[in-house]
Protein backbone atom coordinates (compact mmCIF):
# COMPACT_ATOMS: atom_id res chain seq x y z
CA UNK A 1 0.00 0.00 0.00
CA UNK A 2 3.04 2.52 0.60
CA UNK A 3 4.45 1.70 -2.56
CA UNK A 4 1.27 2.30 -4.34
CA UNK A 5 0.80 5.75 -2.58
CA UNK A 6 4.46 6.85 -3.18
CA UNK A 7 3.83 6.00 -6.57
CA UNK A 8 0.61 7.73 -7.03
CA UNK A 9 2.31 10.98 -5.70
CA UNK A 10 5.44 10.51 -7.64
CA UNK A 11 3.07 10.58 -11.15
CA UNK A 12 0.64 13.33 -9.83
CA UNK A 13 3.99 15.66 -9.28
CA UNK A 14 5.72 14.32 -12.98
CA UNK A 15 1.57 15.32 -14.41
CA UNK A 16 1.73 18.32 -12.81
CA UNK A 17 4.95 20.29 -13.68
CA UNK A 18 4.86 19.16 -17.25
CA UNK A 19 1.16 19.28 -18.44
CA UNK A 20 -1.06 20.50 -15.70
CA UNK A 21 -4.19 18.77 -17.28
CA UNK A 22 -2.83 15.40 -16.99
CA UNK A 23 -3.18 15.87 -12.80
CA UNK A 24 -7.23 14.94 -12.68
CA UNK A 25 -6.24 11.74 -14.82
CA UNK A 26 -3.35 10.90 -13.19
CA UNK A 27 -5.61 11.00 -9.83
CA UNK A 28 -8.62 9.22 -11.47
CA UNK A 29 -6.74 6.42 -12.78
CA UNK A 30 -4.10 5.80 -10.45
CA UNK A 31 -6.56 5.64 -7.56
CA UNK A 32 -9.22 3.43 -9.40
CA UNK A 33 -9.40 0.04 -7.98
CA UNK A 34 -7.35 -2.67 -9.14
CA UNK A 35 -8.69 -3.99 -11.96
CA UNK A 36 -10.19 -7.43 -11.84
CA UNK A 37 -10.86 -10.01 -15.13
CA UNK A 38 -14.32 -10.74 -15.99
CA UNK A 39 -14.76 -14.71 -16.88
CA UNK A 40 -17.27 -14.61 -20.13
CA UNK A 41 -19.45 -17.21 -21.59
CA UNK A 42 -18.09 -20.80 -22.82
CA UNK A 43 -17.11 -20.64 -27.00
CA UNK A 44 -14.86 -22.26 -29.16
CA UNK A 45 -12.07 -20.36 -27.54
CA UNK A 46 -11.65 -19.10 -24.45
CA UNK A 47 -11.99 -15.41 -23.44
CA UNK A 48 -8.29 -13.92 -23.43
CA UNK A 49 -7.51 -11.28 -20.83
CA UNK A 50 -4.78 -9.18 -19.38
CA UNK A 51 -3.21 -10.51 -16.10
CA UNK A 52 -1.87 -8.07 -14.13
CA UNK A 53 1.12 -9.94 -12.24
CA UNK A 54 2.32 -7.54 -9.16
CA UNK A 55 5.52 -6.03 -9.82
CA UNK A 56 5.65 -7.75 -13.32
CA UNK A 57 4.82 -6.48 -16.94
CA UNK A 58 1.13 -7.54 -17.35
CA UNK A 59 0.43 -10.47 -20.08
CA UNK A 60 -2.13 -11.97 -22.03
CA UNK A 61 -3.66 -14.77 -20.34
CA UNK A 62 -6.29 -17.34 -21.00
CA UNK A 63 -9.18 -18.20 -18.49
CA UNK A 64 -7.42 -20.40 -16.80
CA UNK A 65 -4.20 -17.67 -16.33
CA UNK A 66 -2.16 -19.29 -18.54
CA UNK A 67 -0.01 -16.46 -20.35
CA UNK A 68 -0.90 -16.51 -24.26
CA UNK A 69 1.32 -16.12 -26.96
CA UNK A 70 -0.47 -15.34 -30.33
CA UNK A 71 1.33 -15.51 -33.65
CA UNK A 72 -0.25 -14.67 -36.85
CA UNK A 73 -0.21 -12.46 -40.10
CA UNK A 74 -1.65 -9.37 -41.42
CA UNK A 75 -3.53 -9.92 -44.63
CA UNK A 76 -4.51 -6.69 -46.17
CA UNK A 77 -7.34 -7.30 -48.48
CA UNK A 78 -10.05 -5.65 -46.77
CA UNK A 79 -7.77 -2.59 -46.38
CA UNK A 80 -9.30 -0.24 -49.04
CA UNK A 81 -6.70 2.40 -50.50
CA UNK A 82 -8.49 4.03 -53.25
CA UNK A 83 -9.60 5.49 -55.54
CA UNK A 84 -13.55 5.32 -53.67
CA UNK A 85 -14.93 4.22 -50.97
CA UNK A 86 -15.40 0.53 -51.83
CA UNK A 87 -12.95 -2.81 -51.44
CA UNK A 88 -11.10 -3.69 -53.89
CA UNK A 89 -13.01 -6.91 -53.06
CA UNK A 90 -15.99 -8.03 -52.65
CA UNK A 91 -17.91 -7.86 -49.17
CA UNK A 92 -20.71 -10.12 -49.62
CA UNK A 93 -19.91 -13.48 -47.60
CA UNK A 94 -22.01 -15.30 -50.72
CA UNK A 95 -18.48 -14.46 -53.01
CA UNK A 96 -16.10 -16.88 -50.81
CA UNK A 97 -18.78 -19.68 -49.94
CA UNK A 98 -18.17 -23.33 -50.47
CA UNK A 99 -14.30 -22.29 -50.58
CA UNK A 100 -14.64 -19.85 -53.33
CA UNK A 101 -12.46 -16.72 -53.74
CA UNK A 102 -12.15 -14.07 -55.99
CA UNK A 103 -9.89 -13.17 -58.24
CA UNK A 104 -6.34 -11.64 -57.52
CA UNK A 105 -6.77 -7.81 -58.28
CA UNK A 106 -4.35 -4.95 -57.58
CA UNK A 107 -1.39 -5.02 -54.69
CA UNK A 108 -2.96 -7.11 -52.11
CA UNK A 109 -5.10 -10.09 -52.21
CA UNK A 110 -8.18 -11.55 -51.05
CA UNK A 111 -8.83 -13.16 -48.05
CA UNK A 112 -10.34 -16.42 -47.64
CA UNK A 113 -10.70 -19.31 -46.23
CA UNK A 114 -7.96 -21.28 -47.69
CA UNK A 115 -5.75 -18.04 -46.60
CA UNK A 116 -6.62 -19.01 -42.99
CA UNK A 117 -6.05 -22.75 -43.19
CA UNK A 118 -2.16 -21.88 -44.48
CA UNK A 119 -1.77 -19.43 -41.62
CA UNK A 120 -3.29 -22.58 -39.02
CA UNK A 121 -0.47 -24.62 -41.31
CA UNK A 122 2.23 -22.56 -40.02
CA UNK A 123 1.34 -22.47 -36.52
CA UNK A 124 -0.61 -19.23 -36.51
CA UNK A 125 -3.24 -19.26 -33.89
CA UNK A 126 -4.87 -15.50 -34.80
CA UNK A 127 -5.10 -13.18 -37.40
CA UNK A 128 -4.95 -9.31 -37.04
CA UNK A 129 -7.33 -8.27 -39.90
CA UNK A 130 -7.23 -4.50 -40.63
CA UNK A 131 -10.25 -2.64 -42.20
CA UNK A 132 -10.62 1.08 -43.44
CA UNK A 133 -13.03 3.82 -42.10
CA UNK A 134 -13.99 4.68 -45.47
CA UNK A 135 -15.33 1.47 -46.17
CA UNK A 136 -17.37 1.38 -42.62
CA UNK A 137 -18.89 4.63 -42.85
CA UNK A 138 -18.57 5.66 -46.52
CA UNK A 139 -21.45 8.12 -45.64
CA UNK A 140 -21.50 9.95 -42.25
CA UNK A 141 -23.59 8.20 -39.81
CA UNK A 142 -24.06 5.22 -41.88
CA UNK A 143 -22.34 2.24 -41.57
CA UNK A 144 -21.77 -0.80 -43.64
CA UNK A 145 -23.62 -3.68 -42.12
CA UNK A 146 -21.98 -5.80 -45.46
CA UNK A 147 -18.40 -4.82 -44.17
CA UNK A 148 -19.41 -6.14 -40.72
CA UNK A 149 -21.07 -9.48 -41.93
CA UNK A 150 -17.61 -9.76 -43.79
CA UNK A 151 -15.71 -9.59 -40.63
CA UNK A 152 -18.22 -12.36 -39.07
CA UNK A 153 -17.32 -14.82 -41.91
CA UNK A 154 -13.76 -14.40 -41.15
CA UNK A 155 -14.34 -14.45 -37.53
CA UNK A 156 -16.33 -17.88 -38.12
CA UNK A 157 -13.51 -19.46 -40.30
CA UNK A 158 -11.14 -18.55 -37.54
CA UNK A 159 -13.21 -20.16 -34.59
CA UNK A 160 -14.01 -23.80 -36.51
CA UNK A 161 -9.68 -23.45 -36.91
CA UNK A 162 -8.86 -22.39 -33.26
CA UNK A 163 -7.91 -18.94 -34.22
CA UNK A 164 -8.34 -15.61 -32.86
CA UNK A 165 -8.96 -12.62 -34.18
CA UNK A 166 -7.25 -8.86 -33.97
CA UNK A 167 -10.36 -6.16 -35.75
CA UNK A 168 -7.88 -3.65 -36.84
CA UNK A 169 -9.07 -0.23 -37.80
CA UNK A 170 -6.24 0.66 -40.56
CA UNK A 171 -5.20 4.03 -41.42
CA UNK A 172 -1.87 5.05 -43.44
CA UNK A 173 -1.53 8.80 -43.94
CA UNK A 174 -4.76 9.55 -42.62
CA UNK A 175 -7.34 8.66 -46.33
CA UNK A 176 -6.53 8.46 -49.71
CA UNK A 177 -8.57 11.63 -50.37
CA UNK A 178 -5.23 13.18 -49.15
CA UNK A 179 -3.15 11.41 -51.74
CA UNK A 180 -1.37 13.55 -54.39
CA UNK A 181 -1.67 10.98 -56.81
CA UNK A 182 1.57 12.27 -58.30
CA UNK A 183 3.00 8.14 -58.53
CA UNK A 184 5.11 9.36 -55.39
CA UNK A 185 2.69 7.44 -53.06
CA UNK A 186 1.43 4.80 -55.08
CA UNK A 187 -1.85 5.05 -53.92
CA UNK A 188 -1.19 3.63 -50.56
CA UNK A 189 -2.58 5.95 -48.68
CA UNK A 190 -5.85 4.84 -46.54
CA UNK A 191 -7.79 5.28 -43.89
CA UNK A 192 -10.63 8.11 -43.91
CA UNK A 193 -13.84 8.82 -45.93
CA UNK A 194 -13.79 11.56 -48.23
CA UNK A 195 -16.41 13.28 -45.79
CA UNK A 196 -13.83 13.12 -42.80
CA UNK A 197 -10.95 14.66 -44.75
CA UNK A 198 -10.51 17.87 -44.25
CA UNK A 199 -7.14 19.35 -45.32
CA UNK A 200 -8.18 23.22 -45.58
CA UNK A 201 -6.30 23.58 -49.03
CA UNK A 202 -2.77 22.38 -48.51
CA UNK A 203 -1.25 21.29 -50.54
CA UNK A 204 -0.81 17.45 -51.27
CA UNK A 205 3.23 17.07 -51.73
CA UNK A 206 4.54 13.86 -50.39
CA UNK A 207 8.41 15.16 -49.23
CA UNK A 208 11.19 12.50 -50.28
CA UNK A 209 8.92 10.10 -51.28
CA UNK A 210 7.42 9.68 -47.61
CA UNK A 211 3.51 9.32 -47.95
CA UNK A 212 3.03 11.07 -43.97
CA UNK A 213 5.61 13.74 -44.90
CA UNK A 214 2.90 15.73 -46.65
CA UNK A 215 1.56 18.99 -45.75
CA UNK A 216 -2.40 17.99 -46.47
CA UNK A 217 -1.96 14.70 -44.41
CA UNK A 218 -0.55 16.99 -41.59
CA UNK A 219 -3.47 19.16 -41.56
CA UNK A 220 -6.06 16.43 -42.13
CA UNK A 221 -4.58 14.65 -39.25
CA UNK A 222 -4.49 17.68 -37.23
CA UNK A 223 -8.11 18.50 -37.92
CA UNK A 224 -8.93 14.75 -36.67
CA UNK A 225 -6.95 14.89 -33.13
CA UNK A 226 -8.86 18.26 -32.47
CA UNK A 227 -12.19 16.61 -33.53
CA UNK A 228 -12.91 19.29 -36.35
CA UNK A 229 -16.70 19.11 -37.56
CA UNK A 230 -16.72 16.55 -34.70
CA UNK A 231 -15.09 13.49 -37.04
CA UNK A 232 -13.58 11.98 -33.99
CA UNK A 233 -16.88 11.35 -32.13
CA UNK A 234 -18.04 9.80 -35.67
CA UNK A 235 -14.90 6.99 -35.53
CA UNK A 236 -15.92 6.32 -32.36
CA UNK A 237 -19.18 5.31 -33.20
CA UNK A 238 -17.85 3.72 -36.07
CA UNK A 239 -15.99 1.78 -33.46
CA UNK A 240 -18.96 0.97 -31.78
CA UNK A 241 -20.81 -0.17 -34.44
CA UNK A 242 -18.47 -3.07 -35.07
CA UNK A 243 -18.10 -4.13 -31.07
CA UNK A 244 -21.80 -3.90 -30.44
CA UNK A 245 -22.08 -7.43 -33.49
CA UNK A 246 -18.73 -9.53 -31.66
CA UNK A 247 -19.38 -8.03 -27.66
CA UNK A 248 -20.39 -11.58 -26.91
CA UNK A 249 -17.75 -13.33 -29.42
CA UNK A 250 -14.41 -14.52 -27.31
CA UNK A 251 -13.03 -15.30 -30.88
CA UNK A 252 -12.78 -11.48 -31.54
CA UNK A 253 -9.20 -10.93 -29.38
CA UNK A 254 -10.13 -7.19 -29.72
CA UNK A 255 -9.79 -4.36 -31.38
CA UNK A 256 -6.48 -2.24 -32.89
CA UNK A 257 -8.23 1.13 -32.30
CA UNK A 258 -5.78 3.58 -34.74
CA UNK A 259 -3.24 1.85 -36.94
CA UNK A 260 0.30 3.81 -36.80
CA UNK A 261 -1.16 7.57 -35.20
CA UNK A 262 0.45 9.98 -37.15
CA UNK A 263 0.68 13.14 -34.98
CA UNK A 264 0.03 16.10 -37.94
CA UNK A 265 1.79 19.62 -36.58
CA UNK A 266 1.46 18.06 -32.81
CA UNK A 267 4.73 17.81 -31.41
CA UNK A 268 5.72 15.23 -28.93
CA UNK A 269 5.77 14.08 -26.14
CA UNK A 270 2.59 16.96 -25.94
CA UNK A 271 0.85 15.01 -28.77
CA UNK A 272 1.13 11.39 -27.54
CA UNK A 273 0.05 12.55 -23.80
CA UNK A 274 -2.53 15.23 -24.49
CA UNK A 275 -3.78 13.77 -27.21
CA UNK A 276 -3.50 10.26 -28.44
CA UNK A 277 -3.48 8.34 -25.36
CA UNK A 278 -6.76 10.78 -24.21
CA UNK A 279 -8.29 10.26 -27.39
CA UNK A 280 -7.41 5.92 -26.77
CA UNK A 281 -9.61 6.16 -22.93
CA UNK A 282 -12.38 8.13 -24.45
CA UNK A 283 -12.69 4.89 -27.30
CA UNK A 284 -12.51 2.40 -24.17
CA UNK A 285 -14.53 4.63 -22.03
CA UNK A 286 -17.36 4.83 -25.35
CA UNK A 287 -17.03 0.74 -25.39
CA UNK A 288 -16.31 -0.57 -22.37
CA UNK A 289 -18.55 2.24 -19.67
CA UNK A 290 -15.33 2.18 -17.73
CA UNK A 291 -15.89 6.38 -17.09
CA UNK A 292 -12.21 6.85 -16.19
CA UNK A 293 -12.39 10.93 -17.86
CA UNK A 294 -14.12 14.02 -16.84
CA UNK A 295 -17.92 14.37 -18.22
CA UNK A 296 -16.98 16.70 -21.68
CA UNK A 297 -19.00 18.40 -24.68
CA UNK A 298 -18.36 16.26 -27.42
CA UNK A 299 -18.72 17.56 -31.59
CA UNK A 300 -15.27 19.26 -31.09
CA UNK A 301 -12.06 19.77 -29.49
CA UNK A 302 -11.81 17.93 -25.81
CA UNK A 303 -9.36 18.61 -23.87
CA UNK A 304 -6.93 15.97 -22.11
CA UNK A 305 -8.90 15.58 -18.71
CA UNK A 306 -12.23 14.79 -21.15
CA UNK A 307 -13.57 11.21 -20.97
CA UNK A 308 -16.52 10.18 -23.24
CA UNK A 309 -19.76 9.24 -22.37
CA UNK A 310 -21.06 5.51 -22.47
CA UNK A 311 -22.34 4.73 -25.96
CA UNK A 312 -24.16 1.24 -24.78
CA UNK A 313 -21.95 -1.30 -25.76
CA UNK A 314 -20.91 -2.90 -22.58
CA UNK A 315 -17.68 -4.68 -24.05
CA UNK A 316 -15.95 -5.33 -20.93
CA UNK A 317 -13.92 -8.40 -22.16
CA UNK A 318 -12.22 -7.81 -25.30
CA UNK A 319 -8.26 -6.51 -25.39
CA UNK A 320 -8.09 -2.89 -26.40
CA UNK A 321 -4.66 -2.98 -28.70
CA UNK A 322 -3.16 0.74 -28.55
CA UNK A 323 -0.27 1.89 -30.45
CA UNK A 324 1.78 4.49 -29.84
CA UNK A 325 2.51 7.43 -32.34
CA UNK A 326 4.31 7.16 -35.31
CA UNK A 327 7.32 8.82 -34.56
CA UNK A 328 7.88 6.25 -31.80
CA UNK A 329 8.19 3.41 -34.44
CA UNK A 330 10.81 5.57 -36.73
CA UNK A 331 13.07 6.30 -33.59
CA UNK A 332 12.44 3.30 -31.06
CA UNK A 333 12.49 4.54 -28.16
CA UNK A 334 9.60 6.21 -26.37
CA UNK A 335 8.20 9.42 -26.97
CA UNK A 336 5.59 10.02 -24.19
CA UNK A 337 5.91 10.09 -20.72
CA UNK A 338 4.06 6.39 -20.41
CA UNK A 339 1.68 7.67 -17.83
CA UNK A 340 -1.33 5.46 -16.85
CA UNK A 341 -4.42 6.76 -18.95
CA UNK A 342 -7.44 4.07 -18.09
CA UNK A 343 -8.19 1.63 -15.44
CA UNK A 344 -9.69 -0.74 -17.93
CA UNK A 345 -8.07 -4.34 -17.29
CA UNK A 346 -7.50 -5.62 -20.70
CA UNK A 347 -4.85 -2.70 -22.62
CA UNK A 348 -2.34 -4.18 -25.03
CA UNK A 349 0.33 -1.58 -25.86
CA UNK A 350 0.81 -2.66 -30.00
CA UNK A 351 4.73 -2.50 -30.72
CA UNK A 352 5.20 -1.77 -34.32
CA UNK A 353 9.17 -3.24 -34.81
CA UNK A 354 10.53 -1.85 -37.80
CA UNK A 355 14.05 -1.45 -36.71
CA UNK A 356 16.70 -0.74 -39.41
CA UNK A 357 13.70 -0.20 -42.24
CA UNK A 358 11.93 2.61 -40.90
CA UNK A 359 14.30 3.95 -38.47
CA UNK A 360 16.86 6.60 -39.47
CA UNK A 361 19.80 4.96 -39.97
CA UNK A 362 17.53 2.94 -42.95
CA UNK A 363 15.00 6.27 -43.98
CA UNK A 364 18.19 8.87 -43.90
CA UNK A 365 21.49 7.76 -44.29
CA UNK A 366 20.67 4.37 -45.97
CA UNK A 367 22.59 2.02 -43.88
CA UNK A 368 23.11 -1.56 -44.30
CA UNK A 369 21.26 -3.36 -41.34
CA UNK A 370 24.35 -5.40 -40.17
CA UNK A 371 26.77 -2.09 -39.73
CA UNK A 372 23.90 0.77 -39.02
CA UNK A 373 24.81 3.34 -36.73
CA UNK A 374 21.41 3.20 -35.45
CA UNK A 375 19.51 2.32 -32.80
CA UNK A 376 22.21 2.17 -30.55
CA UNK A 377 20.78 -0.87 -28.63
CA UNK A 378 20.48 -2.17 -31.94
CA UNK A 379 16.68 -4.56 -31.92
CA UNK A 380 16.80 -4.98 -27.78
CA UNK A 381 16.75 -0.73 -27.64
CA UNK A 382 12.90 -0.86 -28.90
CA UNK A 383 11.60 -3.87 -26.69
CA UNK A 384 13.34 -3.20 -23.77
CA UNK A 385 11.64 0.54 -23.60
CA UNK A 386 8.26 -0.89 -24.78
CA UNK A 387 8.28 -2.98 -21.99
CA UNK A 388 9.09 -0.47 -19.26
CA UNK A 389 6.03 1.81 -21.49
CA UNK A 390 3.81 -1.31 -21.34
CA UNK A 391 4.19 -1.58 -17.65
CA UNK A 392 4.07 1.53 -16.44
CA UNK A 393 0.42 2.19 -18.09
CA UNK A 394 -0.56 -1.28 -17.20
CA UNK A 395 -1.02 -2.93 -20.45
CA UNK A 396 0.32 -6.29 -21.92
CA UNK A 397 3.04 -5.98 -25.00
CA UNK A 398 2.49 -7.04 -28.39
CA UNK A 399 3.94 -7.29 -31.80
CA UNK A 400 1.11 -6.29 -33.79
CA UNK A 401 2.95 -5.22 -37.13
CA UNK A 402 6.88 -6.08 -38.13
CA UNK A 403 8.01 -6.75 -41.45
CA UNK A 404 11.20 -6.48 -44.03
CA UNK A 405 12.06 -7.02 -47.53
CA UNK A 406 12.38 -11.00 -47.65
CA UNK A 407 16.24 -10.41 -48.92
CA UNK A 408 16.70 -8.94 -44.96
CA UNK A 409 15.44 -12.33 -43.36
CA UNK A 410 18.41 -13.62 -42.27
CA UNK A 411 19.60 -10.36 -40.19
CA UNK A 412 16.13 -8.54 -39.75
CA UNK A 413 13.27 -11.35 -39.08
CA UNK A 414 15.59 -13.75 -37.73
CA UNK A 415 16.85 -10.74 -34.82
CA UNK A 416 13.07 -9.42 -34.46
CA UNK A 417 11.99 -13.55 -33.60
CA UNK A 418 15.09 -14.04 -31.61
CA UNK A 419 13.58 -10.22 -29.41
CA UNK A 420 9.77 -11.71 -29.40
CA UNK A 421 11.01 -14.70 -27.63
CA UNK A 422 13.41 -12.96 -25.13
CA UNK A 423 10.53 -11.01 -24.10
CA UNK A 424 7.74 -13.41 -24.47
CA UNK A 425 5.70 -11.65 -26.84
CA UNK A 426 3.75 -12.75 -29.29
CA UNK A 427 3.64 -10.78 -33.10
CA UNK A 428 1.27 -10.29 -36.60
CA UNK A 429 3.56 -9.89 -39.18
CA UNK A 430 3.24 -7.69 -42.12
CA UNK A 431 1.98 -8.97 -44.41
CA UNK A 432 0.43 -12.56 -45.79
CA UNK A 433 0.57 -12.17 -49.29
CA UNK A 434 1.63 -9.01 -51.48
CA UNK A 435 2.00 -8.44 -55.34
CA UNK A 436 5.12 -7.23 -57.23
CA UNK A 437 8.68 -6.00 -56.67
CA UNK A 438 9.75 -5.55 -53.18
CA UNK A 439 6.82 -7.78 -51.58
CA UNK A 440 7.02 -8.41 -48.26
CA UNK A 441 4.58 -11.20 -48.20
CA UNK A 442 5.00 -14.37 -46.46
CA UNK A 443 3.70 -15.97 -50.03
CA UNK A 444 5.83 -15.37 -52.81
CA UNK A 445 4.39 -12.88 -55.34
CA UNK A 446 2.53 -14.10 -57.68
CA UNK A 447 0.86 -15.36 -54.74
CA UNK A 448 1.21 -19.00 -55.75
CA UNK A 449 3.36 -20.80 -52.21
CA UNK A 450 5.06 -19.68 -49.44
CA UNK A 451 8.36 -18.63 -49.40
CA UNK A 452 10.83 -21.23 -48.02
CA UNK A 453 13.05 -18.93 -46.34
CA UNK A 454 9.69 -17.19 -44.68
CA UNK A 455 8.72 -20.51 -43.62
CA UNK A 456 11.66 -21.58 -42.07
CA UNK A 457 11.41 -18.62 -40.12
CA UNK A 458 8.00 -18.48 -39.48
CA UNK A 459 7.22 -22.06 -39.06
CA UNK A 460 7.85 -21.93 -35.10
CA UNK A 461 8.64 -24.26 -32.07
CA UNK A 462 6.73 -22.04 -29.01
CA UNK A 463 5.08 -22.41 -25.60
CA UNK A 464 1.35 -21.28 -26.57
CA UNK A 465 0.50 -21.55 -23.42
CA UNK A 466 2.18 -21.55 -20.45
CA UNK A 467 1.53 -20.75 -16.43
CA UNK A 468 4.89 -19.22 -15.84
CA UNK A 469 5.18 -15.75 -17.26
CA UNK A 470 8.98 -15.87 -16.40
CA UNK A 471 9.59 -18.66 -18.85
CA UNK A 472 12.54 -19.27 -21.20
CA UNK A 473 12.30 -20.61 -24.77
CA UNK A 474 14.42 -20.63 -28.04
CA UNK A 475 13.91 -21.93 -31.06
CA UNK A 476 16.74 -22.85 -33.38
CA UNK A 477 15.27 -22.30 -37.19
CA UNK A 478 18.58 -23.70 -38.58
CA UNK A 479 18.31 -27.13 -36.66
CA UNK A 480 15.22 -27.11 -35.54
CA UNK A 481 16.03 -27.29 -31.88
CA UNK A 482 13.79 -26.08 -29.52
CA UNK A 483 14.63 -25.94 -25.24
CA UNK A 484 12.52 -24.29 -22.77
CA UNK A 485 12.93 -24.02 -19.42
CA UNK A 486 10.05 -23.29 -16.81
CA UNK A 487 8.81 -23.28 -13.05
CA UNK A 488 5.66 -25.22 -11.85
CA UNK A 489 3.13 -25.87 -9.37
CA UNK A 490 1.47 -29.30 -8.45
CA UNK A 491 -1.90 -28.51 -10.18
CA UNK A 492 -1.47 -25.42 -12.88
CA UNK A 493 -2.96 -25.82 -15.76
CA UNK A 494 -0.49 -27.56 -18.62
CA UNK A 495 1.88 -26.00 -20.69
CA UNK A 496 1.31 -26.30 -24.49
CA UNK A 497 3.84 -26.63 -27.27
CA UNK A 498 3.72 -26.13 -30.49
CA UNK A 499 5.52 -27.99 -32.95
CA UNK A 500 5.02 -27.30 -36.49
CA UNK A 501 5.03 -30.32 -39.55
CA UNK A 502 8.66 -29.02 -40.51
CA UNK A 503 10.05 -30.04 -37.57
CA UNK A 504 10.64 -33.49 -37.05
CA UNK A 505 12.43 -34.22 -34.10
CA UNK A 506 11.64 -35.74 -30.47
CA UNK A 507 9.87 -33.86 -28.19
CA UNK A 508 11.01 -34.26 -24.99
CA UNK A 509 10.10 -33.15 -21.24
CA UNK A 510 12.65 -33.36 -18.41
CA UNK A 511 11.96 -32.44 -14.13
CA UNK A 512 9.08 -32.13 -12.52
CA UNK A 513 6.77 -32.42 -15.06
CA UNK A 514 4.30 -35.14 -17.12
CA UNK A 515 4.96 -34.94 -20.92
CA UNK A 516 1.55 -35.98 -24.05
CA UNK A 517 2.63 -35.41 -27.18
CA UNK A 518 -0.71 -35.57 -29.66
CA UNK A 519 -0.41 -35.20 -33.43
CA UNK A 520 -2.49 -34.14 -35.96
CA UNK A 521 -2.99 -36.08 -38.63
CA UNK A 522 -4.18 -34.12 -41.17
CA UNK A 523 -0.96 -31.87 -41.49
CA UNK A 524 1.40 -33.59 -39.00
CA UNK A 525 1.81 -30.52 -36.43
CA UNK A 526 1.92 -31.70 -32.80
CA UNK A 527 0.98 -30.09 -29.47
CA UNK A 528 3.40 -30.80 -26.74
CA UNK A 529 1.27 -30.92 -22.88
CA UNK A 530 3.29 -30.85 -20.06
CA UNK A 531 1.62 -30.49 -17.19
CA UNK A 532 3.83 -29.23 -13.92
CA UNK A 533 4.15 -31.50 -11.04
CA UNK A 534 5.90 -29.10 -8.92
CA UNK A 535 9.15 -27.52 -9.24
CA UNK A 536 11.64 -26.56 -12.47
CA UNK A 537 11.07 -28.63 -15.90
CA UNK A 538 12.08 -28.17 -19.43
CA UNK A 539 10.77 -29.08 -23.02
CA UNK A 540 13.00 -29.82 -25.45
CA UNK A 541 13.12 -31.07 -29.36
CA UNK A 542 16.14 -32.46 -30.70
CA UNK A 543 17.66 -31.39 -33.75
CA UNK A 544 16.65 -32.93 -36.94
CA UNK A 545 15.96 -32.15 -40.70
CA UNK A 546 13.13 -29.57 -41.53
CA UNK A 547 10.97 -30.88 -43.89
CA UNK A 548 10.34 -27.22 -45.70
CA UNK A 549 7.56 -27.32 -48.60
CA UNK A 550 7.96 -23.86 -49.56
CA UNK A 551 9.06 -22.07 -53.22
CA UNK A 552 11.94 -19.70 -53.73
CA UNK A 553 11.65 -15.95 -52.72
Amino acid sequence: MIRRVVFVLLVVVIATLTYPGALLVSLAVMLAPAPQSTAGPQGALPWLHVAHPTGATPYIADDQGRMVILHGATPAGLIEFGPGTAPVYPLDPAAYADGNCPAQSGKYWPLCRSDLEAMARLGFNSVRVPISWSVLEPTRGAFSQALVDRLAQIVDWARALRMYVIIDMHQNAFSHYVDPGDGVNLGFNSGAPKWATISDGFPSRALNAQRELNPAVFEATTNFWYDRDGIQDEYVAALAFIARRFVDDPVVAGYGVYNEPWPGWNLDPGFDDLLLFPFFRRVVDALTGTHDGLPCWSGFFMPAVCGYRDLGVDDRRHLMFLDTGLPREILDFPTHLGLPFSSYPNLVLALHAYTHFYTPDKLVFNQNPRDASYPWGGYEQSYVFAEREARAMGAALFVEEFGDNPADDPEILANQLLEQEKHRVGFAFWTWKEKGGGSWGVFAPDGSCIRAGRERLLARVYPRLTSDPEVFFHYDYGEGRFTMHATGRAGDSSTVVYVPPEVTGEVTAGGAAMLVVSTDDGDGSRLAFVTPTGGAYTIAVSPAPLRLGGCGS
